[in-house]
């Protein structure tokens, strides 16, 4: 097994927060905008709140198996062959993850900053990134990840705070969107907006247990769920639903606009910043965790040589999409509502099964 080392629940409610606010700077808002309109900014509460209920099954099924983490609680409870093969699931599923990111960024990147680079330069060089963060491991991500965060949030909060001036929140209105039956239903499918929130029970050993598993996760949801909800918000009342929806980054569009005198306007630069940093962190940590899924499922105990291998495979899969329509449309939509068919749904059918045949993994604790 790879030794991934041990950190505390700072380190690990900073790096969660981080995974699941990234999505933010990203297109996830215009989609959401998109099929919400005005009610945007409360309908990803719901789905925060799906997930809260979600994260409370996966506690009770890692409660029942108290000194394993999930890939030992699959092999406990569906035995060595299916559960190689669940952990093989998941190792791909975060390979695709990390490489639909870099593509997005990448889309995004281009379409605001750098017109005239080749996507395949910028997804090159992102990549080299990613594995010499993959190649510290896991407990160098986390420590990256603890370092940053205050730079990311605190950068968040003042592109927020410097927009002031273009807030209008008569723009929050109608207050049901397209109807508050709609709200429900997309609320509820994009509950997968925040499932990285199954990454803790897959690295529980390093975080001491039970006890900070279930507090950084419950935390860390309730406030993620509070921070995109804002930003939404800010984002409707400053363009409207009509414009906020037609925009790859409603974030960078609101950094363009502040304006307080001619010394001080266009600071994208602060968006960017923040931006390449918690991309960087989400990504790498994608990336480590299929490279060392895979080494669990075959019993692997250096990832580092299969860095490059995984690396070239996150390049091709990179460019499955042949468009940036085909990046927002199919596979971000996967990502952000359609993902919790892995993520959520086999922890949620293995919790079924263990309890069906009665299995445990020792005393419940704390």
């Amino acid at each position: 097994m790879i030794k991934e080392g041990h950190f505390g629940s700072a380190e690990a409610f900073c790096l969660m927060l981080v995974m699941l606010t990234t999505r933010v700077f990203y297109s996830s808002p215009l989609a959401l905008i998109k099929d919400l309109g005005t009610a945007a900014w409360y309908g990803t509460l719901l789905s925060c709140a799906v997930s809260l209920i979600f994260f409370g099954l996966l506690y009770l099924l890692m409660k029942r198996f108290p000194n394993q983490d999930l890939y030992q609680v699959y092999e406990t409870v569906t035995g060595k062959i299916i559960s190689k093969l669940l952990i093989l699931i998941f190792s791909f599923y975060f390979l695709y993850y990390a490489a639909i990111n870099v593509r997005e960024f990448t889309a995004i990147l281009k379409a605001y900053s750098m017109p005239y680079t080749p996507v395949s330069i910028l997804i090159f060089v992102f990549l080299l990134v990613v594995i010499a963060m993959t190649y510290v491991g896991l407990e160098g991500i986390v420590r990256v990840s603890y370092i940053f965060f205050y730079f990311i949030m605190c950068g968040l909060a003042m592109l927020l705070l410097l927009a002031i001036p273009a807030y209008d929140f008569n723009n929050l209105y109608p207050l049901f969107g397209y109807g508050l039956k709609e709200t429900i239903k997309i609320g509820v499918l994009r509950s997968s907006a925040y499932d990285e929130i199954v990454i803790l029970a897959i690295i529980i050993n390093s975080i001491y247990g039970l006890k900070t598993f279930k507090r950084v996760g419950f935390y860390s949801l309730i406030l993620a769920g509070l921070i995109i909800s804002v930003t939404l918000a800010c984002i409707l009342a400053a363009f409207e639903y009509t414009a906020a929806s037609e925009q790859l980054s409603g974030l960078f569009q609101l950094s363009r606009i502040i304006y307080y005198s001619r010394f001080f306007q266009r600071i994208e630069a602060i968006f960017l910043f923040i931006w390449v940093f918690a991309s960087v962190i989400t990504v790498s940590m994608a990336f480590y965790l299929a490279v060392s899924s895979y080494c669990r499922a075959f019993k692997i105990k250096n990832h580092r040589p299969l860095l490059f291998p995984f690396a070239a495979l996150a390049f091709m899969v990179a460019f499955i999409p042949r468009n940036i329509g085909e990046v927002f449309e199919i596979h971000v939509h996967f990502l952000r509502q359609d993902s919790f068919s892995i993520m959520y749904l086999i922890p949620l059918l293995v919790l079924i099964f263990a309890l069906i045949l009665g299995k445990k993994g020792g005393k419940a604790i704390e």
